[in-house]
């Protein structure tokens, strides 16, 4: 048989190939090969309110979920991990290093700001570590920064 000559597909080499595509076929219908279900049928652990998303970032959903009044009290409860230093205590009003707050990308002051912002108004809280934070805005920032952004 000349190798430039196209076989035809009826000739007994191509039977083979048929049966396995045609097989092939079946075996993945009969499996399952169907309409997939919608997410919430599929997945039984499926939530009704917010996740948690990543320790240093707070959502608007998961602010309004916790029912705080204002900033400080949402990250107290949420992710209080954002109001300690690098010895591991909870930053206060009369310690001598503060955290940083922005809000909208203005300084506006240490952690006790953080108490006149109703969360009404937050989109999002995010918490820079100090390498960042100096990177950011310059020197200053011993122990990081919070980035409130607001619903503008």
């Amino acid at each position: 048989m000349n190798p430039r000559t196209p076989m035809h597909p009826r000739t007994p080499m191509h039977r083979p190939r048929i049966y396995r595509v045609a097989s092939l076929s079946l075996f993945l219908a009969a499996c399952g090969g169907g309409q997939a279900q919608p997410a919430s049928v599929a997945s039984p652990q499926a939530t009704v309110g917010p996740t948690r998303g990543s320790a240093n970032v707070i959502l608007s959903e998961e602010i309004a979920a916790s029912g705080t009044a204002n900033v400080l009290q949402a990250i107290k409860l949420l992710r209080p991990s954002m109001l300690r230093g690098r010895s591991g205590s909870t930053s206060d009003q009369s310690g001598s290093a503060d955290i940083v707050v922005y809000q909208d990308g203005v300084r506006s002051g240490g952690s006790n700001t953080l108490e006149s912002m109703p969360t009404i108004a937050v989109r999002e809280i995010r918490f820079i570590n100090a390498a960042d934070a100096t990177t950011r805005f310059g020197t200053g920032h011993p122990m990081g920064a919070i980035l409130v952004t607001t619903k503008r």
